[in-house]
């Protein structure tokens, strides 16, 4: 895409975080931007802030896991703007535990928002896009989804395992259809994902055992950065977008050789405490 200049952009999860990041800088480059979220007092503001910038905003209540609310964030969206050219899948949550004792019920809630919250998105806009043979989707992945960065959040690395398989596939079929396809695999980012964070398979007096981030995840970086990040993809084109440049080159290098990289990993990091 050479020009946001008049395009429509969707961003769900668009209230905080990332997922504000990428409607301001889709907002400074041009594009007017409909903001999805369940957080309404943070909807507004953040409608305020796009508008602040000289574009349109559109502030909808959308929950992902619901079919109904995604299709008519796609019929007002359309209504209010025409039609939509930059689709951004950002709404996550996430889950904390063990693989072998995490709850149905929080694998089934994680799946449904980080996954098919997602792909909800995509029936909902992108046949519009194939119909016109353009658009671009980017859906937002993380790290967890090219390497099982810990053992403590086994939920959330499947899901982004999920959510950036799904991508590769959608690229593959998408453009060849004139619909550009980005993942996005952010580090670590000051966001506010942690107030709805769960800990599921673990002991309340236990939590704070089962944390385990690896020293060189530990650098934030800011949500406005990762917003200019996916912009800058979007003009290029770009499949696959990361924060850190180390995350980069994990990417690149960690299934030349998927034993040794698994084998050095477990090797570097603490053994996962036990509650038995």
């Amino acid at each position: 895409m050479k020009s946001f200049e008049s395009k429509v952009g969707v961003v769900t999860g668009g209230a905080s975080g990332i997922g504000r990041g990428i409607a301001l800088a889709l907002a400074r480059r041009g594009a007017n931007v409909a903001i999805a979220d369940v957080h309404e007092s943070r909807l507004a503001e953040t409608v305020a802030a796009v508008e602040a910038l000289g574009a349109k905003a559109l502030g909808l209540r959308c929950d992902v896991t619901s079919d109904a609310d995604v299709e008519r964030l796609r019929d007002d969206t359309i209504r209010h703007f025409g039609q939509v050219d930059v689709l951004c899948n950002n709404a996550g949550v996430s889950v904390l535990g063990p693989p072998e004792r995490a709850e149905i019920a929080d694998w089934q809630w994680i799946l449904d928002v980080n996954v098919l919250g997602i792909v909800r998105g995509v029936r909902a806009f992108v046949p519009a896009m194939i119909a016109r043979g353009s658009g671009h989707v980017v859906n937002t992945a993380s790290v967890a989804g090219i390497w099982a960065y810990s053992w403590d959040a086994g939920p959330y690395i499947t899901s982004k395992f999920a959510a950036y398989g799904y991508s590769e596939v959608m690229a593959r079929a998408l453009r060849p259809q004139g619909v550009d396809v980005s993942v996005l695999c952010p580090g670590l980012v000051s966001t506010n994902l942690g107030e709805t964070a769960r800990f599921s398979g673990v002991p309340p007096e236990r939590r704070a055992d089962w944390i385990y981030f690896p020293e060189e995840m530990r650098t934030p970086v800011q949500p406005e950065a990762v917003g200019d990040l996916v912009a800058d993809a979007i003009e290029k084109k770009q499949f696959a977008i990361f924060t850190h440049a180390h995350d980069a080159e994990r990417y690149r290098t960690w299934r030349l050789d998927i034993e040794k990289s698994l084998k050095d990993v477990i090797a570097a990091s603490p053994v996962p405490p036990r509650f038995d």
